[in-house]
């Protein structure tokens, strides 16, 4: 059984470890998450850790899919902090481990996500991910709309410059 949790600042902490593998296992699986193949867990956990402050002052909200305690999947809601944007929000890191995927574990993620924004008045949403790939796919399935796609963007995994594509939602 898949638990799906918000966390709180301590909770967040505590998973470093487990999110720092997560990104790890993501990015040897291919998938562009702003690192490159070889990813160490202490760079991936570096990365995790300089969002404490952001999680602590409530600019991101930290999901994480639990299955028997471990986690296996993740995602942020990042509120904008500006002062024309109160109902904007974007969505990242939305991560499953490799051993798990494609079991309906991405989709509780983002209905989680989803849910937070639009009880937090949040109802215009915003991600990216590379063009064509796997995640490009299943944030179309969930009726996100692409507006843009970048040439050259970003690096994927294997370190091959790559397109990114731009989506938006409306939770109203």
């Amino acid at each position: 059984m898949i638990e799906v949790v918000a966390l709180a600042t301590d909770e967040y902490i505590a998973s470093i470890p487990a999110l720092a593998g997560l990104l790890v296992d993501a990015v040897a699986g291919g998938a562009s998450v702003n690192f490159v193949a070889n990813v160490t867990a202490e760079e991936a956990a570096t990365w995790w850790r300089e969002r404490i402050p952001l999680v602590a002052d409530g600019t991101i909200s930290a999901f994480v899919a639990r299955r028997d305690g471990d986690v296996v999947g993740s995602t942020l809601v990042i509120r904008s902090r500006n002062q024309n944007s109160p109902h904007r929000a974007e969505i990242g890191k939305v991560l499953v481990h490799r051993s798990v995927r494609r079991r309906g574990i991405g989709r509780q993620l983002m209905d989680a996500a989803e849910a937070l924004a639009r009880a937090d008045g949040r109802w215009m949403l915003m991600l990216d991910t590379q063009a064509g790939s796997d995640a490009d796919s299943f944030y179309r399935s969930l009726g996100w709309n692409a507006f843009g796609t970048m040439p050259n963007h970003a690096y994927t995994a294997a370190g091959v410059l790559a397109p990114t594509t731009f989506f938006w939602k409306d939770l109203r």
